[in-house]
């Protein structure tokens, strides 16, 4: 079973379409390619932040401690993967 997917477009000025000519052109990975892992790499820290501003109820200074919280969950979390 596949997962659902949405396409989404982003707007790059020159410098930075340029940079990315130039990054696949070394490495062959694309602009497309190098954003997916990003995202895939950096997803721990919006789950964590999502959890957070829901449990904070609008207070910013508890999100802020909650998120430290549960991004050091997460951490301990991969290292525990990676022992294993």
């Amino acid at each position: 079973m596949s997962k659902k997917t949405t396409t989404l477009n982003i707007a790059l000025d020159h410098d930075t379409t340029l940079l990315f000519a130039e990054y696949e052109t070394l490495t062959r990975v694309t602009p497309e390619v190098y954003v997916q892992q990003l995202i895939e790499k950096t997803m721990p820290t919006l789950e964590a932040m999502v959890s957070a501003l829901h449990e904070a109820n609008g207070d910013e200074e508890v999100v802020m401690e909650l998120f430290g919280k549960k991004m050091a969950e997460s951490m301990l979390k991969q290292r525990q993967a990676l022992a294993s």
